[in-house]
């Protein structure tokens, strides 16, 4: 494994320590035994998909663990509050908002929030798919080898996650974030995750721009 792929094991013992958690206490959370969460840890064992779904429903800030980026907490409980699929609304109106100034250069800055959410339209595209990697594949207009390339596993593993036959791993969630700027949120369809992903977003946005699109979404949620 990466030495960068470890990072995000240390940013979740980093989180179990905060929240004065047991490895034995992360084992029942991810539905395994004691010793094989130890391993994960160590490094000597990867968590599944389905693994990752458990932890998805702990306390653990799983965005923060794949990305080493934190929110200050300022909009997460107003987040929170939303399902899913009001959070891809959301961060799809931001997407938009963002693209436009960035554009349009009225905002130069913004163009390190643009680059992370470059991902975004592929959302769209993983909907008509039905699979984040034949819709990923076909977003970068790349070959099936191109893409396992990039991504670092053989093309037989890539094909059988095109054909749904496997899924990612923790350690291939990291390298879709690392390579390609796939949230985490997205192949975990974590609504958690993604509002957390929002909130990191908006604290990157200046707060008189932070208001406006908070003022959005407070309408769009009274008029749901």
């Amino acid at each position: 494994m990466s030495a960068i792929y470890n990072d995000v094991l240390t940013r979740l013992k980093e989180q179990r320590c905060e929240l004065s958690l047991s490895q034995n206490e992360m084992a029942r959370f991810v539905h395994m035994t004691q010793s094989n969460y130890s391993k994960v840890e160590l490094a000597l064992r990867r968590l599944s998909f389905g693994e990752l779904k458990y932890l998805c429903e702990s306390p653990i800030d799983i965005y923060y663990i794949f990305t080493g980026i934190r929110s200050d907490n300022r909009h997460k409980d107003f987040l929170y509050d939303l399902s899913y699929w009001d959070l891809i609304s959301y961060i799809s109106i931001i997407y938009e908002i963002v693209d436009f100034y960035v554009k349009n250069e009225t905002i130069r800055n913004w163009g390190k929030i643009s680059k992370r959410m470059n991902y975004v339209p592929l959302i769209r595209e993983s909907q008509k798919f039905k699979n984040i990697f034949l819709a990923l594949r076909n977003f970068m207009n790349l070959q099936q080898k191109k893409m396992a390339e990039k991504l670092g596993i053989d093309i037989k593993k890539f094909r059988d996650l095109e054909k749904g036959r496997n899924l990612p791993d923790s350690e291939l969630i990291w390298r879709l974030y690392d390579s390609c700027y796939v949230s985490p949120a997205i192949v975990l369809e974590d609504k958690k995750c993604l509002a957390s992903e929002i909130a990191t977003i908006l604290d990157m946005i200046e707060i008189e721009y932070q208001e406006k699109i908070i003022e959005i979404f407070a309408i769009i949620y009274r008029i749901k």
